[in-house]
């Protein structure tokens, strides 16, 4: 199995049958993109339209293992908060991390979304732990504290469009488990490493 296989492998394990996802290397071949599409980011540099690129890709892969039916001429646009506009109903995540772009989608009447995904190996800043803070684990990885956090803000952000800081949800990360307090709500994630990278699913109804 490719990295990208095992990637995927592990994400689908994150996640509950009929869930789809999607994993591309970022070192591959950009698909062409709608013109719509094209003229959102006709003056990012060659990197940002290059991964952008994928990023639909994977998207659009991820909508259709889930069962949705995306007509292949909708245009996969940029809202003002970033997040890929998709059609009233989907849910969809999407993350860029180390080597690979992950797509993620629920299925008809499933729940908000959020994946993330970070290169394991990665330099940290010093200060990461007291930015991610406050979480608690076995053993201190603030990396990964940063990783399911991100996961959990995507999945509430469609539901709620609340911009959270680090420190609006306390996490406890035991084993592959993550409970996250959101004001008087619970959030959880699960996560896993492979290929050198950790990824983390949430999802969450609100």
């Amino acid at each position: 199995m490719s990295d990208a296989g095992s990637v995927e492998a592990l994400a689908r394990r994150l996640m509950p049958q009929g869930f789809g996802c999607a994993v591309v290397r970022l070192s591959e071949p950009a698909p062409d993109l709608l013109p719509e599409e094209r003229a959102m980011i006709a003056r990012a540099v060659p990197k940002r339209r290059h991964e952008f690129a994928l990023g639909r890709h994977a998207l659009r892969l991820a909508l259709a293992d889930a069962g949705h039916d995306l007509p292949s001429g909708h245009p996969l646009v940029s809202l003002p908060d970033r997040r890929p506009a998709l059609p009233q109903g989907i849910r969809a995540s999407l993350a860029h991390g180390g080597e690979f772009c992950v797509a993620i989608a629920a299925p008809p009447g499933g729940p908000s979304v959020g994946v993330d995904i970070e290169a394991a190996q990665h330099a940290l800043p010093e200060t990461l732990a007291e930015t991610v803070a406050p979480y608690r684990m076995k053993e201190d990885a603030p990396l990964l504290a940063f990783c399911v956090k991100e996961a959990m803000f995507k999945a509430q952000y469609p539901l709620t469009g609340r911009m959270l800081d680090f420190c609006d949800v306390p996490t406890v990360i035991r084993g592959a488990r993550v409970r996250g307090c959101l004001g008087k709500r619970l959030i959880g994630a699960r996560w896993g490493q492979v290929a050198g990278h950790y990824i983390a699913v949430s999802l969450w109804r609100g």
